[in-house]
């Protein structure tokens, strides 16, 4: 019946949230949900209204109340269920024209005053009210509406009542689409609930589909539980849903008018449209005019941006009429991306321009477009656009031009695949076009930007670029490219200043000219210049921001991006977190499996890897992930940088790890390549010998090194070489030179970001840390961050992690009191601190108090002595 209030499905999903939305309304407010067909409004109020504790006057409208006095009388049965017969309700007589009688609305107005106590009134699916007199009424009723009265007005559209009065007054409690919309986790309960069990990706997937709206959920869920093909039905579940199908037609497409259909089927072929290029698809000038007014009178379509000048229809009604438009007039829907492409095009966006081109077939608009936008879609970020439109050519017969072909090069390149570079390298080498050959030479310069061959670069740079015009944004951009590449490898070179100079130059140009992607790479460069020069952490950051210029798969899926993430956890893993150092690298996209660049920067890559592996105890596995990557640089012209890098990090981990073999065979191989006189071989000696005992010979080998006189081309390596004096210093019984060395130690370590020697460094270095502290001054700050640190991983070959109880337990074991006093202090009982104060001589391997006070204090887990 009209005034009962339905029941709820046996599949009902409760949603917390959506209850507590509707509580939040109160006495004398307006409550309004509004969403189109299928948001499951209607079940929703009714779940929520049977936990309230006030009576409810439910009235479900339809096309027959537009008849004024059919309208009232529901109202007025409603209110009346509540009451005694005799009431005022049941007394008062509705007139002839009840929505224009100021008498009669009066009296509905005061009757909430006469009930014995607040009610709650639903009027639901209110869009039906569409006849002057009823809706009149119904705004009286909202106007005057009496403070014992709740009223509750839910509809596929915005009742007809002022709605901005009510807001500003704060009279209004709004539930629209978008609360209403199942999330993930809300569409896994349901879709439990009606028996249909789908994996996570695929419950994304419907939910992505559907966008969270119940009826596509509910529909899905019926077809799925006949038994189709699931992956199939959901790829397309517009295209494969009858029942979905049938239903967006029955309820929803069926009450628009025929002009607005055209327009939302015109519109269809693209997710977000834009209000001109609405107009060009429909072809005509109103139809941003329609879509703003089914925005607010449906909330099919949703407005974005700035004055909500693009909109997008809801995404599996957009899918039906898509799918609808290829099934029955695959010509018109062709002519609509010749159209869109067109559009794009003369707007300046090229990426999609070229997506509609290939959709519509058209090969002269697609090599037209191609022809134009390759070098601003390159400079772009967006590589994939040139790669994927020059197969589509490729596929249909279209020969490439060499200029073509080698924008494909490099559009390659920058995902990090070379072969395409070499065929047209041998294809284009004699053409004669000014224009081919700059390409040519940038083609080149590229390919050994990959490969970091300093020799190649110079072979392939010819004379330098002619002068541009301002306007010349496109040349600049190739010729930017270029000049990052240069400046590349003078960093690798170790001519940092020189590589800053030209690589922040080009940053300065990008961001004028608004390139972020090129902005991006330059930063990248930017973070291995300052990186030659000792500055590790402004490598990391130089290399965060890199990512933060150009967010999304414009950036993620290049070769700049993977310099970047090498370098930032380079840096992350100098500054003691191989956590996270991990993390950056394993989330970074991996190289083409087929066709990797076998480069130095990929053995770099692999060799922080591995080294952050041996960081946190797996040891066996980060040497030989070392290992394999120092077996691939053989075959490589690997910079000497690079070699060194390799060199010191995996002779360090093997020596630390007690693997002298394969520290032996890291050596030979470093001076095979660096030379025997080199001062980071000449480090490596000095880090062998005292691992061996052999103190003299160490102090010969690292005397060069420290005065010096034999350069390193690892800049923190002067940091573990003042570690290394200092344990020879502990070795001889000089300790205040210990403590001096120490100190210079922690200066390197300040003034370049690389704290992990130190918090490497053997227990009898961090003893004098330790002993030391308070006394480092400006240092203190560095000094404390090293404790933390090593505190966090417990040193090498230590592994110590103390719960937060048992931190605070050992923070007061240097102090005289008993322990029972300190379970006073900790407000625990004696035993419970006897429990913890065995598990810390546990951790630590002490056997007393004094002891594990002691080995503590090395380990950095207790900051100074008392």
């Amino acid at each position: 019946m009209k005034t009962q209030v339905p029941r709820l499905s046996p599949r009902h999903q409760r949603r917390a949230r959506l209850l507590d939305a509707l509580d939040a309304g109160g006495p004398g407010q307006v409550t309004v949900v509004s969403a189109p067909a299928g948001f499951g409004k209607t079940q929703l109020l009714a779940e929520w209204v049977a936990t309230r504790p006030e009576p409810v006057a439910w009235v479900s409208l339809d096309e027959d109340d537009n008849d004024d006095r059919r309208f009232w009388a529901a109202v007025l049965t409603a209110l009346g269920s509540h009451t005694e017969p005799g009431s005022a309700v049941h007394r008062l007589v509705i007139p002839p024209r009840p929505g224009r009688d100021p008498e009669f609305l009066a009296a509905v107005a005061g009757l909430p005053d006469a009930l014995p106590e607040p009610v709650l009134l639903v009027l639901d699916d209110v869009h039906e009210l569409t006849a002057p007199a009823a809706v009149h009424g119904l705004a009286a009723l909202v106007r005057d509406r009496s403070p014992g009265l709740r009223l509750v007005l839910a509809g596929r559209t915005d009742p007809p009542v002022s709605i901005a009065r009510l807001r500003l007054n704060g009279d209004l409690c709004e539930i629209r689409a978008e609360q209403l919309r199942f999330r993930l986790d809300e569409a896994e309960a349901k879709l439990s609930a009606e028996e249909v069990d789908l994996r996570p990706d695929q419950v994304r997937l419907l939910v992505e589909q559907t966008e969270g709206w119940a009826a596509g959920l509910r529909l899905a869920a019926i077809s799925l539980r006949a038994g189709v093909d699931r992956d199939r039905f959901l790829a397309d579940l517009a295209g494969n849903g009858r029942v979905v199908a049938d239903y967006l037609v029955g309820e929803i497409l069926s009450r628009l008018a025929p002009d607005e259909v055209e327009v939302l089927r015109a519109v269809s072929i693209c997710d977000r449209v834009p209000v001109g290029l609405a107009a060009a698809l429909a072809l005509r000038s109103d139809a941003g005019d329609v879509l703003e007014e089914l925005e607010q009178r449906t909330a099919l379509v949703v407005g974005h941006g700035t004055g909500r000048a693009t909109y997008r229809t809801q995404a599996l009604l957009r899918a039906h009429l898509h799918a609808d438009l290829r099934r029955r007039r695959p010509d018109l829907a062709a002519a609509l991306h010749v159209r869109a492409a067109a559009w794009f095009a003369e707007h300046r966006e090229p990426d999609r321009a070229l997506g509609h081109a290939r959709t519509g077939g058209q090969v002269g608009q697609v090599t037209d477009l191609l022809g134009r936008f390759a070098v601003t879609l390159l400079s772009g970020g967006h590589h994939s656009a040139v790669r994927t439109t020059v197969a589509w050519l490729v596929d249909r017969g279209v020969g490439v031009d060499h200029r073509l072909g080698l924008l494909d090069a490099l559009a390659a390149m920058e995902g990090g695949t070379t072969r395409p570079a070499d065929d047209y390298l041998a294809e284009a080498g004699a053409d004669a076009d000014p224009e081919v050959g700059e390409l040519y030479r940038l083609v080149r310069s590229r390919r050994a930007g990959l490969f970091v061959d300093a020799a190649e670069m110079e072979l392939a740079s010819g004379p330098p670029p002619p002068d541009r015009a301002p306007g010349d944004v496109e040349h600049w951009a190739l010729d930017a490219m270029a000049r990052l590449d240069q400046a590349f490898l003078l960093a690798v070179d170790g001519r940092s200043a020189d590589a800053h100079a030209l690589a922040q130059a080009v940053l300065d140009g990008a961001r004028r000219r608004h390139h972020g992607y090129l902005a991006a790479r330059a930063l990248a460069v930017l973070a291995a210049a300052v990186a030659g020069g000792g500055e590790f952490g402004a490598m990391t950051r130089l290399a965060e921001q890199a990512g933060a210029e150009l967010p999304g798969s414009g950036w993620a899926h290049t070769a700049a991006a993977g310099l970047a993430s090498t370098l930032r956890a380079y840096g992350t893993l100098l500054a003691a977190d191989p956590v996270r150092a991990l993390e950056f690298l394993d989330a970074a996209p991996a190289p083409p499996v087929d066709e990797p660049v076998p480069g130095a920067g990929m053995h770099v890559r692999s060799v922080v890897h591995g080294c952050a592996l041996c960081d946190l105890g797996r040891t066996g596995e980060g040497l030989a992930e070392m290992a394999a990557a120092r077996a691939g640089a053989v075959a490589g012209r690997n910079p000497p940088r690079f070699t060194a890098l390799v060199a010191v990090l995996e002779h360090g981990a093997a020596t630390a790890a007690g693997h002298t073999d394969q520290a032996r065979a890291v050596l030979g191989w470093a001076e095979g390549l660096l030379g025997p006189s080199s001062g980071d071989v000449l480090f490596l000696h000095a880090r062998r010998h005292v691992a061996s005992g052999r103190t003299g010979t160490a102090a010969s080998a690292l005397a060069p090194v420290l005065d010096g006189s034999a350069p390193v081309l690892v800049p923190w390596v002067g940091v573990e070489a003042r570690v290394v004096a200092c344990r020879l210093a502990l070795h001889a019984g000089r300790r205040p030179q210990a403590r001096r060395e120490l100190g210079r130690a922690l200066a390197l370590a300040a003034a370049s970001g690389a704290l992990r020697p130190l918090t490497s460094a053997p227990p009898e270095v961090i003893d004098v840390l330790v002993r030391y502290l308070g006394g480092f001054g400006d240092l203190e700050p560095v000094a404390a961050r090293i404790l933390r640190a090593r505190t966090a991983t417990g040193g090498p070959g230590h592994l110590v992690r103390l719960t937060d109880r048992e931190r605070d337990v050992l923070s007061l074991l240097p102090t005289q009191r008993s322990l029972g006093e300190i379970a006073a202090e900790l407000t625990v009982s004696h035993s419970t601190v006897k429990t913890h104060v065995k598990a810390i001589y546990t951790k630590l391997d002490a056997r007393s108090r004094r002891e594990a006070v002691t080995t503590a204090r090395r380990q950095g887990l207790l900051a100074s002595a008392p």
